[in-house]
């Protein structure tokens, strides 16, 4: 089983979006998903961000709870794991792009602007900056009908986003946390440890593929984030052990080869002498709610179902994707059989 055990879900646009942005809202999102679709937590591989304008609720990003109030908002970025809190309790547009909707200079601006880009900014962080205004043109260009232009229209949605992303960055979100720019060369250890922390653990392993000592690498991760290297590198294959024991289905055996681990013994003591806990003991805090979560197919998991009374082969995405097919068309066929 790989990481993607952690359920899936695919950016498949539905018809009439003719990009890798897509403007819709968490009405149509529960429509499109059903109430199963946001129960059990998913693993993106698309970018998710929310603009609350109404209700609360709690939004958890890798076991992180952020609580959720009108003019707040929340960005979940591709390979993150997410738990919907009660979305039926907010409302508000949503844009679903992929990655590579935005182009390779806004990554790198925003990479470079702090070690940890955050989730989450309250309504205060934002208030008095452009930001508002960014996602409002953002908004108004989605929403603008181009049937002979949609490639205009489609450039123009993405650079009003990309915009709006790099105002968000620029807004703090705790005062006091200014950070000064990220020094390049650990922008590219960080896309390195990022690319290959699941089999890649020691510094000097990084240092080589870089073409720097280990002591560079070092020097420059204290100075921008205050952890070692070592640290780093523990900390992000600490935190996707949590994901796949947390929510995944795989056994700690299974877990500790997928992590570069050759003996699942080593990756307990691993995992424990950084966590203060075994691994076992930190999955049994989740099992109650996960341990047998029913899964949508539209997104790549399993679900058992009494057959209705003409069998069709369910969607497997969100409506959200290439080749896909939009759920919200697919529920209205089924509803219009039953009448």
């Amino acid at each position: 089983m790989s990481p993607d055990a952690i359920r899936p879900v695919r950016y498949v646009p539905p018809p009439g979006v003719t990009g890798e942005i897509e403007l819709t809202s968490l009405a149509r999102m529960r429509v499109r998903g059903g109430p199963r679709e946001f129960i059990a937590p998913q693993r993106l591989d698309f970018d998710l961000l929310i603009r609350v304008e109404s209700g609360g609720t709690v939004h958890t990003v890798d076991f992180t709870g952020y609580p959720l109030e009108p003019g707040d908002l929340i960005w979940v970025r591709a390979g993150q794991v997410q738990q919907w809190g009660a979305i039926d309790d907010i409302e508000g547009p949503v844009f679903l792009f992929t990655p590579s909707a935005i182009d390779t200079g806004t990554w790198e601006l925003i990479r470079s602007a702090g070690a940890v880009t955050p989730n989450h900014w309250a309504a205060a962080t934002v208030a008095g900056t452009p930001v508002a205004a960014a996602l409002d043109a953002a908004q108004a260009t989605a929403a603008t009908p181009a049937p002979s232009t949609a490639d205009v229209r489609d450039a123009a949605l993405a650079r009003a986003l990309a915009a709006a992303l790099l105002l968000l960055v620029m807004a703090e979100p705790e005062a006091g946390s200014h950070r000064p720019p990220m020094h390049q060369v650990f922008v590219w250890f960080r896309d390195e440890l990022e690319a290959n922390f699941r089999t890649r653990h020691k510094v000097a392993d990084y240092a080589a593929r870089l073409g720097y000592s280990t002591r560079t690498l070092n020097r420059l991760a204290r100075e921008n984030t205050g952890l070692s290297a070592k640290q780093l590198i523990d900390e992000r294959v600490v935190l996707e052990a949590k994901r796949l024991l947390a929510h995944g289905p795989d056994s700690v055996a299974r877990i500790a080869d997928q992590l570069g681990f050759d003996d699942p013994s080593n990756f307990s003591k691993y995992f424990q002498h950084r966590t203060g806990t075994t691994p076992a003991a930190f999955r049994g805090r989740f099992r109650p709610r996960t341990e047998s979560p029913e899964r949508h197919p539209k997104l790549g998991g399993s679900l058992t179902l009494p057959a209705p009374k003409r069998q069709r082969p369910l969607p497997r995405s969100l409506g959200m994707g290439r080749g896909g097919r939009d759920a919200a068309s697919y529920i209205g066929d089924i509803l219009a059989e039953r009448e």
